[in-house]
């Protein structure tokens, strides 16, 4: 296909300074591919690196184009994508990773701790955090990072894949057994997402701390709901466990109070699962964690679940509709992210459209 030689893209130009602007179209290296961009959702690290909670980090330099959760169709591949298969009309998901494909960590499956992060010059990328990403109207991707969706699926609705299987990867390194109880701390869009995850690989009983809006969401979808800001989280888990606590503990909400709480929540041999990232290191009762072998397992992205995702997804395993609540163009991108980190009319996933409403 002839692509244009211009497109749209969101720029960050510095902290909190973003604009619509005219940037060239990417060119495929040899296993990339360049995807016409149906839906980018605002993910919540999104407002941090556009806030520059992350400097020098996310993103390395300005100028920026973020953006990370996205759908679209492929529509021209470097060499060796064709070789392998990948063809124009492919319709697919994407994830922000791309380990080297050569380190230890990668060739063990966990490119999401690849060795040579943050080198592109040694083939790594993270597509929206410091490599190019998906608020534009064309997308460089590596085909590593892609994901071939089922024509029964729109493009809208795979474009939530990535997240969804962050909060898969979550659950499953809880270790959490069919029947267990879960805890979930946080019912932000990952917590959320997280219930649906735990209901779909079996959990027992969801309890989700959590408060207004959100809270009732994750009541809806089954957890029995705690009030963080109604008395003491921990008093009432102890209350619903006969004082045991609970096996499988998911830590969405990233503050250092949620976290801490989360160790105290945690049974006897339970498990800590963390994907939340606080702005401040928590203090950890580590007498408690020793001597009632409490694990705390940290968690980066969605490493080999991707997949999995799209299955729960297609077979109807796990409904995300009631989690999309609004959608924009790409241009009105200042009032999705207002609605998004203000969270106003119920939001929770926002998603913009950089080639036009459909």
């Amino acid at each position: 296909m002839n692509l244009p030689q211009e497109m749209d893209a969101l720029v960050l130009a510095g902290v909190r300074d973003f604009a619509i602007k005219t940037v060239p179209v990417p060119v495929p290296d040899v296993d990339d591919v360049i995807c016409k961009v149906d839906t980018t959702y605002i993910c919540g690290t999104d407002p941090h690196i556009i806030g520059g909670d992350f400097p020098g980090f996310w993103p390395t330099a300005f100028d920026f184009v973020p953006g990370h959760e996205w759908s679209g169709t492929v529509v021209q591949m470097g060499p060796r994508a064709a070789q392998l298969g990948w063809k124009e009309g492919d319709r697919v998901c994407g994830i922000s990773h791309c380990g080297c494909g050569y380190c230890e960590m990668c060739m063990k499956g966990r490119y999401n701790i690849c060795l040579n992060y943050g080198f592109e010059e040694r083939g790594h990328r993270q597509y929206g955090h410091y490599t190019p990403g998906a608020y534009a109207q064309y997308m460089r991707t590596s085909i590593r990072s892609i994901f071939k969706i089922p024509d029964s699926m729109s493009l809208e609705y795979a474009a939530c894949v990535d997240p969804l299987s962050i909060a898969l990867y979550t659950v499953k390194r809880s270790r959490m057994q069919p029947g267990d109880d879960v805890l979930i701390l946080g019912t932000g869009p990952q917590g959320l997402m997280a219930i649906l995850c735990a209901k779909a690989l079996g959990a027992g009983r969801i309890l989700a701390v959590g408060s207004g809006e959100r809270l009732k969401k994750a009541e809806e979808f089954g957890a029995i709901p705690i009030n963080y800001r109604d008395g003491d989280v921990l008093e009432k888990v102890k209350a619903l466990t006969n004082g045991k606590g609970v096996p499988a503990v998911l830590e969405c909400a990233g503050t250092a109070e949620s976290i801490t709480q989360a160790c105290l929540a945690a049974a006897k041999g339970g498990v800590v699962s963390v994907i939340g990232i606080p702005h401040s290191d928590p203090s950890l009762p580590l007498k408690r964690i020793v001597l009632d072998e409490i694990e705390i397992i940290g968690n980066r992205a969605n490493p080999n679940t991707a997949t999995e995702a799209i299955g729960l997804l297609q077979n109807n395993r796990i409904d995300m509709r009631p989690l999309l609540t609004h959608r924009f163009s790409l241009r009105e991108f200042d009032v999705a992210l207002d609605i998004f980190e203000k969270r106003k009319d119920g939001a929770i996933k926002v998603a913009t459209k950089p080639n036009g409403m459909n």
